[in-house]
Order: structure tokens, then C-alpha cells, then sequence
């Protein structure tokens, strides 16, 4: 998304005036808020609405994603419930040593078992989705292509800082002790 880059925070009133935009009106029945998933295929139809700020979002070469609302992968960086935009065009995993977790490509991977959004990193014919290391989800190995396929890297979030349930205590997280296969 390119968009302005203002160098002090302001209102911005350019919404009072905005022309209208497609965005979505009705998402497909089986939508799981709960679930992490692929959001464009979730969108059963478009309409118009008086946003044109977010008519960028129908570029083709993206995707949307949603981090479901007990997906705890990627916490604290990515909370449940954010959206994501996805570039497709980046689907090949990075390797590297990054400065910060803030450098370090995060992906959008799909599984049999669903969507999963992830750092990742390649071991001979396998991918290891790895979680953010103060998330209680551990790590997940699976064969590569042919059980997880990287959809593309995460290049915009939509996220509350607010207003997500946190996991009651530790004995409902998921253990870190093992790899998943």
C-alpha cells in the first residue's frame, strides 16, 4: 500500500469528502472468527461504499488474511483478530540474520489444516512454521510443498491493541515441548 507519509500524526478529514469504494458486504456463512484463514475467499460479495481511501485494497497481487481470534501465533507482535495483507508475490521464504524481530519476514502459509501465519524457515524438503517466542503455540514441521504452501509475505496489519481475550492462564496454552508433525 502506498500511501502519504506525513511526518507529525494529524486527523485527517479527507474521509468527510470521500467518494465511494467497493469493499466487502457479505462474507461466506462458514467464516470462523475463531479461525486463521484466507479472507478473499471468505468475501461472497462486494459493494459500494463511501470509503474510497480503501479502493487500494482491490489490488489483485494481494491477499487479506485474518488472524483468528485464539490464533496465538505470532502474539504479542500479531494479535488475534488482525487483518493482514498478504503480497503473493513474495511467497519465497527468506533466509537470514535479522536485527529485530520487526525485520523478519513474517508468512502466510496454507496447510491442510487451515491457514497459519508464521516466521518460517526451510530445512531440506521441510518448513518449520515458527511461532514469536513469548507465544504459547509451538513450533509446527511439515513437508514442503506438499503439505504447506506460502501463500506470500505479510506487507500491512490491521490490528486493535484492544479489546482481544488473552488466554486465561497457562494450563489452557498449548505446550511448547514438542514439534508438531
Amino acid at each position: 500500500i502506498q500511501v502519504v507519509e506525513p511526518p507529525r500524526s494529524h486527523l485527517n478529514h479527507l474521509l468527510d469528502a470521500a467518494n465511494a469504494a467497493q469493499l466487502p458486504v457479505r462474507l461466506d456463512p462458514s467464516f470462523d472468527p475463531q479461525r486463521t484463514c484466507n479472507f478473499g475467499r471468505m468475501i461472497e460479495r462486494w459493494g459500494m461504499v463511501p470509503l474510497s481511501l480503501l479502493a487500494q485494497f482491490a489490488e489483485v497481487h494481494y491477499t487479506y488474511g485474518y488472524i483468528g481470534a485464539e490464533d496465538f501465533t505470532m502474539h504479542p507482535l500479531l494479535m488475534p483478530g488482525s487483518f493482514i495483507q498478504v503480497d503473493e508475490s513474495r511467497h519465497s521464504v527468506q533466509e537470514g540474520a535479522w536485527r529485530s524481530e520487526y525485520e523478519r519476514p513474517i508468512y502466510f502459509v496454507e496447510t491442510r489444516e487451515g491457514f497459519y501465519c508464521s516466521w518460517c524457515a526451510l530445512k531440506g524438503d521441510q518448513i518449520i512454521l515458527q511461532p514469536h517466542p513469548l507465544s504459547p503455540v509451538a513450533p509446527r514441521i511439515l513437508k514442503h510443498p506438499q503439505e504447506a504452501e506460502v501463500i506470500g509475505q505479510v506487507v500491512g496489519i490491521a490490528m486493535q491493541l484492544t479489546g482481544w481475550k488473552a488466554l486465561d492462564d497457562a494450563a489452557t496454552a498449548p505446550k511448547r515441548s514438542s514439534l508438531a508433525q
